[in-house]
C-alpha cells in the first residue's frame, strides 16, 4: 500500500470514529509525544521512518480535532432546534415582525392592544389595561428617571407648516375646548366642593374648585402647540414642544415607534400627553386661560380665577372623594374590583401577570377615559401618567402625585411618597390634569 492510499484510509476510519478524547487531551498527548521524539533524536539522524511515524501522528491528532469539532456543532444544532420546539406559540407570536399602525414593518419592544376601540365610548368591562410581555416587565423594573435635557432647537429647526384645513381643524376644537372650559361641562370638569379633611395626620382645608375629569390628552396639547404657531409663537412653541426623545431613551432604541407616533398619530389622540416639562404644562394653563378670558363677555370675565396645576393638597381632595381614608381613589384597599378586573394602570409583578388571563392588556399609557372614574367622576387619578402637583401653595416647588403605568400598588396610594419629587423635565411617565378655583 502506497503512502497517499494509506493516508486516504487512515482520514476515512477516524471520520467515521466517535470522539473518545477531548480536545485537551489530545493535545496533551501530541505534545508529550513531541517533546519524547525530540530528545531521542538529539545528535542522531532522523530516519524516513520516524519522519513518517510523526507525520502519522500528526494527521491522526488533527483528525480527531476535526472530528471533535463538527460532533459538537451537531449536539449544539440539535439542542438549538429542540429548545426552539418548545417555545409556546404566544411567545412565538409576540417576537413576530408585526405590521404597525402606519404601515411600517418593526420589531417594538412593547406591544401595542390590536384593533383598539373608540374611546369616546367606554365600557367599563372591555376597558381594562395592564402590562403584558416579559420584556416589557423587566424594562420598567430597571427603569429610572429620565432626566436628560430636553434637545435645543437651531435655528434649522423645520417648523411644521398647517395647512388652511389643518388650522380650520385646529381652531374647531380650541373653540369646544374653551366652551367646555366657560360652562364647565360636566362631561368634562368634576366640581370639588370645599371641605376640610385629614392629610397626612393635619387638618387640611380646601376651597372648592373644578377639575378636569381626565388628563389633558395629546389631542388638547396639540392644539396649544398649533396655536401658538398660528399666532406665530414660535419660542414659545419650542420651550412647550415634548421632548419626543424620551421614549427612544426609555426602550433604548434609536427613533422608536413611540418617539415618532405617540403624539402626533390619531391613534393616541385620546392617550395622555408626557414628556413634557413642567414650564411647558404652566404655559399651556397660562394660554388656556387667557383664551377663555377673551371668548367671553366683560361681565363673566370676573367670573373665573386663572387656569392651573393642582396643590398637593387639592389633589388629594379630589382623589379621596371629599377626604375619605381609603388609600386608593376608588374607595378600597384592593387593586381588583368583584369581577377580577384591574383598576388602574400600573407596574404588575410577575405573579400578577400570570394571573390576569380576564382583562385587556397595553403596555405604557392608557386613554384617558380609561377603568372606572371616582365618586367625583375623574379618571386614573392613580396610575396611567403621574401627575404635575405643586407640593407648597407658596413655593409651588415641583411634584407628582398618583404614580403612573411604571409604579407599583404601594407607590399609587394617595398619600405615597412622590417617586418623581422635584423633576421638572419631560418624562414618558409624568403627566397633568388643571383646575381652576371658583368663589
Amino acid at each position: 500500500m502506497d503512502k497517499q492510499k494509506y493516508l486516504d484510509e487512515l482520514f476515512r476510519h477516524a471520520k467515521e470514529q466517535n470522539p473518545v478524547v477531548t480536545f485537551s487531551r489530545a493535545k496533551e498527548h501530541f505534545l508529550t509525544a513531541i517533546e519524547t521524539n525530540s530528545i531521542k533524536m538529539k545528535g542522531e539522524k532522523v530516519s524516513f521512518l520516524l519522519t513518517k511515524k510523526l507525520i502519522l501522528m500528526i494527521v491522526a491528532v488533527s483528525t480527531l480535532i476535526v472530528a471533535l469539532f463538527f460532533s459538537n456543532s451537531q449536539i449544539n444544532n440539535k439542542s438549538t432546534s429542540k429548545f426552539s420546539s418548545n417555545v409556546p406559540a404566544e411567545k412565538k407570536k409576540n417576537s413576530e415582525i408585526i405590521e404597525n399602525s402606519v404601515g411600517q414593518l418593526t420589531n417594538p419592544p412593547f406591544k401595542l392592544v390590536e384593533l383598539l376601540p373608540n374611546f369616546t365610548q367606554i365600557i367599563p368591562e372591555v376597558n381594562q389595561f395592564s402590562l403584558a410581555t416579559t420584556d416589557t416587565l423587566k424594562m420598567k423594573e430597571n427603569r429610572g428617571l429620565i432626566k436628560s435635557h430636553i434637545p435645543i432647537f437651531s435655528d434649522e429647526y423645520v417648523f411644521p407648516k398647517l395647512t388652511e384645513e389643518e388650522i380650520k381643524a385646529n381652531n374647531k376644537q380650541k373653540k369646544l375646548m374653551l366652551k367646555n372650559l366657560e360652562k364647565f361641562d360636566k362631561k368634562v370638569y368634576a366640581y370639588i366642593p370645599t371641605g376640610t379633611f385629614d392629610y397626612q395626620g393635619k387638618q387640611v382645608s380646601v376651597q372648592s374648585f373644578y377639575m378636569q375629569k381626565t388628563e389633558i390628552s395629546n389631542l388638547e396639547y396639540r392644539t396649544f402647540l398649533f396655536d401658538l404657531l398660528i399666532q406665530g409663537r414660535k419660542d414659545d412653541f419650542l420651550k412647550a414642544r415634548p421632548d419626543f426623545k424620551q421614549w427612544s431613551i426609555l426602550q433604548n432604541q434609536e427613533n422608536s415607534p413611540m418617539e415618532q407616533h405617540y403624539f402626533s398619530h390619531p391613534t393616541y389622540a385620546n392617550f395622555p400627553v408626557v414628556n413634557i416639562s413642567r414650564e411647558g404644562a404652566e404655559m399651556y394653563c397660562r394660554w388656556l386661560t387667557k383664551e377663555m378670558v377673551n371668548s367671553v363677555d366683560n361681565k363673566k370675565k370676573s367670573q373665573y380665577n386663572d387656569v392651573r396645576i393642582p396643590v398637593r393638597e387639592e389633589w388629594a381632595m379630589a382623589a379621596s372623594n371629599g377626604g375619605t381614608k381609603s388609600p386608593y381613589p376608588w374607595g378600597g384597599p384592593y387593586m381588583r374590583n368583584s369581577k377580577g378586573f384591574i383598576l388602574a394602570n400600573f407596574k404588575l409583578t410577575y405573579e400578577e401577570v400570570l394571573e390576569t388571563d380576564s382583562i385587556i392588556v397595553s403596555d405604557l399609557t392608557a386613554p384617558v377615559f380609561s377603568y372606572w372614574a371616582n365618586d367625583f367622576g375623574l379618571y386614573n387619578m392613580s396610575g396611567n401618567a403621574a401627575e404635575m402637583v405643586y407640593n407648597n401653595v407658596l413655593t409651588k416647588s415641583a411634584g407628582t402625585a398618583g404614580g403612573s403605568w411604571s409604579n407599583t400598588a404601594e407607590e399609587l396610594k394617595i398619600e405615597a411618597i412622590d417617586p418623581f419629587d422635584g423633576m421638572k423635565e419631560g418624562s414618558p411617565f409624568i403627566g397633568f390634569r388643571v383646575v381652576m378655583t371658583v368663589e
